[in-house]
């Protein structure tokens, strides 16, 4: 099966219905959910996602959406292998940098990010919810 570890936009797109990325990313979500790909989300997201969601729909709300997120998905650590990693990479993005490193730790085959350009090492492949439905 496959692993993949979706970033903070995946999730917006989702849960704020922002078009024209919604369906592909919900469509992704709904495979993750049957279990036809196993879903990693970066612990670093949880925080990151409660914030901006709130201001969007209320704490209430992001609370409950945070927690069907984390019935579907595993949290992949932030460790310290992580941090080094992230610490001592070539991403402009500090936060882009611990994402990709948790997915190397977790084992996921990608990286779904609509932001593929922030991400600049090449061992995992970085994909949109798109280019992953193709060639799932």
């Amino acid at each position: 099966m496959k692993s993949v570890l979706c970033d903070v936009n995946f999730f917006l797109d989702i849960f704020l219905k922002r078009e024209p990325f919604y369906l592909p990313a919900a469509k992704l979500f709904a495979n993750i959910e049957r279990k036809q790909v196993k879903g990693n989300i970066c612990a670093l997201t949880f925080p990151i996602l409660f914030y901006l969601l709130s201001k969007e729909v209320g704490r209430v709300q992001a609370a409950k959406t945070l927690e069907k997120i984390r019935i579907v998905f595993e949290a992949a650590a932030v460790d310290k292998k992580v941090i080094d990693l992230s610490l001592t990479s070539n991403f402009k993005d500090f936060e882009d940098a611990v994402q990709y490193y948790a997915a190397m730790r977790a084992g996921a085959s990608c990286l779904i990010s609509r932001n593929r350009n922030d991400f600049t090492d090449e061992r995992i492949p970085v994909l949109t919810p798109e280019e992953f439905l193709a060639i799932k």
